[in-house]
C-alpha cells in the first residue's frame, strides 16, 4: 500500500485550510474531531507515514481537514489539542519539542479540555486505533 508522507498532508492544509497540524507531535486521539461541532463536514481520519520527531516512521491514522471551506474558525479544536500540534496557519509550530513539552505541562491546568477530557475511554480507544491500526498496540494482551 502506497501511503503518503505526513508532509504532503501538512502542505495541503497550509495551502487550503485555516489550520495546520504538525503531525510529528500529533497524538492521534482525535480530540480536534471530537469537539468540533461540524466535524462530519470538515474532518476525516486518513492513513499517513508519520513518526515522532523523525524516529521510526510508521503508517498511522491522523486527522485531516478534508473540507476546510466548512470550517467556522471558532478554534475550539485548537483549544482541545493536548499536544499543540493543531495551530492556525499564521502561527505554525516552530520548535516541536518545546511545544509538546509546554502543552503537556499545561494540560492538567486546562479547565475545559484538561486531563479528564484526554483520559476518557473514547480517547484511549481512538488513540490505540490511530496509532496501531494493525492491532500491534493492543494493551490488553
Amino acid at each position: 500500500m502506497n501511503v503518503p508522507d505526513w508532509k504532503d498532508f501538512h502542505e495541503k492544509m497550509k495551502e487550503t485550510a485555516p489550520l495546520v497540524i504538525h503531525y510529528p507531535i500529533c497524538g492521534g486521539g482525535d480530540e480536534c474531531i471530537f469537539v468540533c461541532p461540524f466535524a462530519d463536514k470538515i474532518w476525516e481520519v486518513v492513513p499517513m507515514k508519520v513518526s515522532l520527531f523523525g524516529v521510526k516512521y510508521k503508517v498511522r491514522l491522523r486527522p485531516f481537514m478534508s473540507n476546510p471551506w466548512s470550517c467556522r474558525m471558532c478554534y475550539i479544536c485548537v483549544q482541545a489539542c493536548p499536544t499543540g500540534a493543531l495551530r492556525p496557519v499564521d502561527d505554525p509550530v516552530k520548535h516541536p519539542a518545546l511545544v509538546l513539552l509546554y502543552n503537556t505541562l499545561k494540560l492538567p491546568f486546562k479547565k475545559r479540555y484538561g486531563l479528564k477530557f484526554v483520559f476518557r475511554k473514547e480517547h484511549g480507544e481512538r488513540f490505540k486505533r490511530n496509532n496501531w491500526p494493525d492491532g500491534e498496540g493492543d494493551l490488553t494482551r
